[in-house]
């Protein structure tokens, strides 16, 4: 689905980081009138590549786990299939099919704004700001509203790392990236100068998502915050994929 993908790509520019680890736990509702739902996420990054863990729960869907693997320095992401040992591979720094710059041309620029509000709390012990990021996209396909809300810090273990290893994957994401009803790349682009604009770490975020088109229309809110965070050695295998999983055709 366009939101799940797009919901992906918030995560990877919000809490794809450098070399630490860390977990986070997020609870979602009003996804389509399918009730709540909750994740649980281990993170593992060591230089340009990274290692995501996430377990879902839903009345709906039951419980789903997932792995993805981010190689930079090999320029693909990796999802792992757990159950069939296999693995699908996504390119980045690609062009997307069937996408031309005449018709990114056409499309139109999301309305972002971002506010420091000025206030503050303490969120796993660390001093926070709250910074707002709001954006408008108006499409074709349906409009859509989003809000979030970051309590950001820099008062954390490999600081520096972090960021340069989110440049480095903003920037080859812009290249590869049609997210959805971001309907093009001008947009992500757009999008992503902004949130490299906000300088520090969330350690919690509110996201709300109102998106609508003719004869359907929902809203998704989500919850999430980093429940631990250390700087400790990663092994390499953690970055490979597992013998025996085979790529998916």
């Amino acid at each position: 689905m366009k939101l799940h993908r797009f919901i992906l790509v918030l995560f990877l520019g919000f809490f794809l980081y450098g070399d630490v680890m860390y977990d986070m736990s997020t609870t979602t509702e009003g996804m389509m009138g399918m009730g709540g739902g909750e994740t649980t996420m281990s993170v593992f990054i060591k230089g340009d590549r990274s290692r995501t863990e996430m377990t879902s729960t839903s009345p709906m869907a039951g419980e789903q786990t997932s792995v993805i693997i981010t190689r930079l320095d090999k320029g693909v992401i990796w999802t792992l299939d757990i159950d069939n040992e296999q693995y699908s591979e996504m390119k980045l720094g690609g062009e997307i099919e069937g996408i031309t710059g005449e018709e990114e041309a056409l499309d139109k620029v999301p309305k972002i704004t971002v506010e420091r509000t000025g206030k503050k709390k303490v969120v796993l012990g660390k001093e926070c700001e709250e910074v707002v990021v709001s954006m408008k996209v108006e499409d074709e396909q349906g409009d859509m509203s989003f809000t979030q809300t970051m309590w950001i810090t820099k008062d954390i273990q490999c600081y520096e790392e972090i960021m340069e290893f989110n440049k480095k994957m903003t920037e080859m994401g812009m290249k590869s990236s049609n997210t959805g009803m971001m309907a093009n790349r001008k947009s992500f682009e757009e999008f992503q100068e902004k949130i490299g604009e906000i300088k520090g770490f969330p350690l919690e975020v509110d996201m709300d998502i109102t998106m609508g088109g003719t004869g359907m229309s929902f809203s998704m809110k989500t919850h999430s915050v980093v429940t631990k965070i250390d700087a400790k050695p990663i092994n390499n295998k953690v970055f490979e994929i597992p013998a025996g999983y085979s790529l998916k055709e």
